[in-house]
């Protein structure tokens, strides 16, 4: 009879540990080739959208990304730089590794003339800087940070912010809205970066448009993305189709039938619109050396064709409470005027009207003698503001008298009693041509032959946008010439968000619409209640340091008492 060979309980145990540790260290090798977390969150906050996915499948090349969030800031700052090394991650792992980032604080071992040198760089480099005011229990902070990003794309660099500022949010409510936007950001700075074929932008000239100085900044933003073309209406024959959209920017003389039609057929063809309409005269100009003067309407002979599309442009100026302030003198000291700011009405501030991602997020849109609209008929079309009033806002119907009395009348609440009137609305569908059963066949055939492009009465599917206030798009000038930028209001030395506005509009009417979608993505903010933290801090601090080591004891004790039960039979 053989006896069977025990085998060394020691030794077994032994090797056990080992292929644990082996298995362990495998994992851990190929952890380190991947990367990949399971998004838990009720928003599915850290899921990528399908057009994120598609643009970083599609890169030829290394984008480098330089993020300064690295530094000794606070919780909320550092969940922003936590937050984006996250994001830059899930890009990576995306992007088959063409993604290499780099977080850095720039100031860091530098002296004050090297921090200085360093601060003119990034502003020049397309940087804001941001003045990080921290008040916490018992302590207070203050510095100058740049919570930005610079992309690298071969030879090509661009600038990204990361902070949202919004009036009216709280510090940790905008420092939300900042992590639910990086996404958007991210994805949007790498499509810039890397597209090759700009896409074409023309601004329409031959109607009293504004000019290239009244626009320039917005323009100098834009040309990093689009092509950027003046177009004379009148001059040509037709609107090319590869024009991927066109502008028209607060016009002031009369558009021509031939000219109306140019524009008709280059929207049944598929063409995209922006138009940016004054529906009344009205210039702070015309208050120079007088008190008032009566808004007229403008005779632009569009209102036929935008009652087509579904929109009409009422022939009146909105006020509101929540304004713009003007300087109005008030005495002399001497021969020195001395002026003080009053709310001036018919400078409303207008906010997003839902979560449409060209208006989600921003800030408020600063406007100047803005009307409104209704949008009407059209079923088949669809219609969605964008902008509109407070609640305590009201219009005025032409001829309105603009004086400047109004500005230091006290506002009566019942007299601002036409709440949420509307400024901007986005139109989508297949619009029906202006000019559908008005012209004669002959006609048509001689148009054709001139154009060489067949007249349409209904349209492809497109989309446009119309605001009832042309200077939104307009930035301030000086004296000696020089260009605000644009939202820049110099009496209260406060940006609004207009440029954000104008850009966000035109890249849905443009580009991917499904990239834009991303800047919907909603992080909730679940606040810890502070006041409740200080009360109960010491008993939290008791459990947190206590309990773990009862359960170890705890723990320790049962297995003792239970090893010595088993090997004392």
């Amino acid at each position: 009879m053989v006896k069977e060979k025990r085998q060394n309980p020691g030794l077994q145990k032994s090797l056990q540990l080992l292929i644990m540790l082996a298995i362990l260290v495998v994992i851990n090798i190929l952890a380190s080739y991947t990367y990949h977390r399971f998004d838990l969150t009720k928003e599915r906050r850290f899921t990528l959208s399908d057009a994120t996915k598609s643009l970083l499948g599609e890169l030829e090349d290394v984008v480098f990304v330089k993020v300064y969030l690295e530094g000794d800031f606070p919780a909320g700052f550092k969940r922003l730089s936590n937050s984006s090394r996250e994001m830059l991650n899930e890009f990576k792992a995306i992007g088959s590794h063409r993604i290499e980032y780099e977080f850095i604080d720039p100031f860091e071992d530098a002296n004050d003339q090297q921090k200085k040198e360093i601060y003119e760089q990034l502003v020049k480099k397309g940087l804001q800087p941001t003045n990080l005011k921290v008040r916490g229990d018992k302590e207070y902070s203050e510095k100058i940070i740049f919570p930005g990003a610079i992309f690298r794309y071969r030879d090509r660099e661009l600038p990204v912010h990361l902070l949202q500022n919004q009036v009216g949010q709280s510090p940790h409510e905008a420092l939300n809205a900042s992590v639910a936007m990086l996404e958007y950001k991210f994805a949007k700075a790498i499509k810039s970066i890397t597209r090759l074929d700009k896409p074409k932008l023309a601004f329409l000239e031959g109607h009293g448009e504004l000019t290239e100085t009244e626009i320039a900044d917005v323009a100098r933003t834009l040309s990093e993305f689009y092509q950027m073309i003046r177009l004379d209406l009148t001059d040509e024959l037709f609107i090319p189709q590869d024009y991927d959209a066109i502008v028209i920017a607060k016009p002031r003389f009369r558009f021509s039938e031939p000219d109306k039609y140019k524009i008709d057929q280059y929207i049944m063809y598929g063409g995209k619109v922006l138009w940016l309409i004054d529906p009344l005269q009205a210039e702070m100009d015309s208050l120079q050396g007088k008190n008032e003067f009566f808004a007229q309407p403008y005779d632009l002979k569009l209102d036929d064709m935008l009652f087509k599309y579904g929109v009409r442009i009422n022939p009146s100026l909105v006020q509101d409470v929540y304004c713009n302030p003007v300087p109005l003198v008030i005495g002399y000291q001497g021969d020195i005027p001395q002026t003080e700011l009053y709310p001036w009405y018919f400078f409303p501030i207008l906010n997003g009207t839902d979560n449409h991602a060209i208006v989600k997020n921003l800030d408020g849109i600063a406007t100047e003698f803005a009307g409104s609209l209704d949008t009407v008929g059209a079923k088949n079309i669809s219609k969605r503001i964008l902008l509109q009033t407070s609640r305590y806002s009201r219009h005025l119907f032409s001829p309105v008298r603009v004086n400047l009395g109004l500005a230091r009348a006290k506002p009566e609440p019942e007299q601002f009693n036409i709440p949420f009137q509307n400024v901007a609305v986005l139109l989508e569908g297949s619009f029906s041509s202006v000019f559908k059963n008005r012209l004669a066949p002959k006609t048509l055939a001689m148009i054709d032959t001139v154009q060489q492009l067949k007249f349409r009465e209904q349209g492809e599917v497109t989309k446009m946008i119309v605001v009832a206030d042309g200077d939104v798009i307009k930035n301030d000038i000086n004296a000696d010439g020089m260009v605000f930028p644009l939202g820049y209001y110099r009496f209260t030395d406060q940006t609004f968000a207009n440029k954000d506005f104008i850009v966000n509009a035109l890249e849905f009417l443009i580009d991917d619409a499904r990239l834009i979608e991303t800047r919907s993505k909603e992080v909730k903010l679940r606040m810890l209640d502070r006041a409740a933290i200080r009360s109960s801090k010491v008993k939290w601090q008791l459990i947190n340091v206590l309990l773990p080591v009862i359960l170890i004891l705890v723990f320790g004790l049962t297995y003792k008492f239970v090893r010595k039960k088993k090997y004392a039979r």
